[in-house]
């Protein structure tokens, strides 16, 4: 029989060394520093991206086309990437990801010197950028638990969600001002940032090497983390819910700012309201270890979900644009907990082989929170918006009630999993 998920994430003991404390662990500060430096460079060249092409094309559908070149080579290099990075070093990985993508980032900015890079250049870079950024991000994720004990886990994780937060508030500023300089900055500082994260990376003396299944082969390996995520109730329940808030998510943020826009908003208006959803998102993922410490992780989730419906429900009343921006932050501080605790939770789950399937897994939710904003904008064609937004508040309480059914098992390390207070020893040969 299974247990039902009641203990914290987190153990009160502090773990022995100076990997007890993240502070002090020397090889996780430099991987995260050089990680964060390259999502920002990531988010400011995502954010002129479109400007690039429509200057450089002068048509809104290139601009579709090429944004979706680039999303849709992230989402199939998913499927590929789980395996390698299960089945080699993982800091090799990360270093040879680094390395192609300033190699490509650094050509884009090359033929972006005039404002006007051609088409193909654009679609080849995007593609380049979207395979090898999939075994990156999985790669990043699997080697938390290589780098910090398991009482620790918890702390990393939000340090980890936190950065790319920090990132997309940072990113798209600097992006903003790289390309008022010249068309071709914000890709020349992303082509930099990949290279100071690969140099990062090589500088970690801990082992990276993952240590895969004997006599698995690749080919089953692709499917091997869908069947692993479906075969264990905590993991597909994680994946389920993670599915949900994503969707419900996007959905109430672009119902918010559409509803502001149909108000007379202004651009900056809109954009404080996207701001205050990061800045609170960002302060959740700083909020998250410590109510992962001192609450069950269903628990905690289900309390986010119910909490999260109020919020969006008293939305529907609010017509001061500040008192909105305020809720919908509040909103994402609630949920980043939730997402961060779900994170920490699969992590601890999931042994060490299949970490990079499983992370795999849980990037391809990202298509299903692309969902939403088409749900809203369904919505907005036919009801209000604040209809729309009650609607987003049931399907938050329906979550709810269906976690309070479900019997989960408590998220402690699988069986035969190394010992999550344990960091794997020895350093890269």
């Amino acid at each position: 029989m299974t247990r039902p998920l009641t203990r914290r994430l987190t153990s009160r003991r502090p773990a022995g060394g100076a990997d007890g404390r993240l502070s002090g662990n020397r090889d996780f500060l430099i991987m995260s520093s050089g990680n964060g430096l390259s999502q920002v460079g990531t988010a400011a060249a995502g954010m002129v991206l479109p400007l690039t092409v429509l200057h450089s094309t002068g048509s809104t559908l290139w601009v579709g086309a090429v944004e979706a070149v680039w999303a849709a080579s992230l989402g199939l290099a998913c499927v590929p990437a789980g395996p390698i990075v299960d089945r080699f070093d993982r800091g090799t990985v990360l270093m040879i990801c680094d390395a192609g993508r300033a190699l490509a980032s650094a050509a884009l900015a090359l033929a972006s010197l005039d404002g006007r890079p051609p088409v193909w250049i654009l679609l080849s870079v995007g593609v380049v950028l979207g395979f090898l950024g999939a075994p990156s991000n999985a790669a990043v994720l699997a080697s938390l638990r290589q780098l910090v004990p398991g009482s620790r886990l918890s702390a990393a994780v939000s340090v980890t969600l936190g950065r790319i937060q920090a990132a997309n508030l940072i990113g798209p500023i600097a992006g903003g001002f790289l390309f008022s300089v010249s068309p071709s900055a914000p890709f020349w500082f992303n082509a930099c940032s990949f290279v100071i994260s690969g140099v990062c990376v090589f500088a970690v003396r801990r082992s990276l090497r993952a240590t895969p299944a004997t006599g698995s082969r690749f080919l089953n390996d692709l499917t091997a983390g869908f069947r692993f995520v479906w075969r264990e109730r905590l993991q597909r329940t994680c994946l389920l819910t993670t599915m949900a808030l994503g969707l419900i998510l996007q959905g109430i943020l672009l119902l918010v700012i559409l509803v502001n826009a149909q108000r007379g908003a202004s651009g900056p208006s809109v954009g404080f309201i996207v701001s205050a959803a990061t800045a609170g998102a960002l302060v959740g993922t700083v909020l998250a270890p410590i109510a992962g410490d001192r609450f069950p992780p269903v628990r905690l989730v289900m309390g986010a979900t119910a909490v999260t419906g109020c919020l969006v429900v008293v939305m529907t009343t609010a017509r001061d644009r500040i008192a909105l921006a305020a809720l919908l932050a509040l909103a994402m501080v609630v949920m980043s907990i939730a997402g961060s605790v779900l994170t920490t939770t699969r992590l601890l789950r999931t042994p060490d082989d299949f970490q990079g399937r499983v992370n795999s897994v849980f990037h391809l939710t990202q298509f299903a929170a692309a969902l939403g904003p088409t749900m809203a904008g369904l919505m907005l064609d036919r009801l209000s918006g604040g209809t729309g937004l009650l609607i987003f508040a049931g399907l938050l309480w329906a979550l709810t009630l269906l976690l309070a059914r479900l019997k989960v098992p408590a998220p402690e390390a699988a069986a035969g999993s190394p010992d999550p207070d344990a960091p794997a020893p020895g350093g890269r040969a």
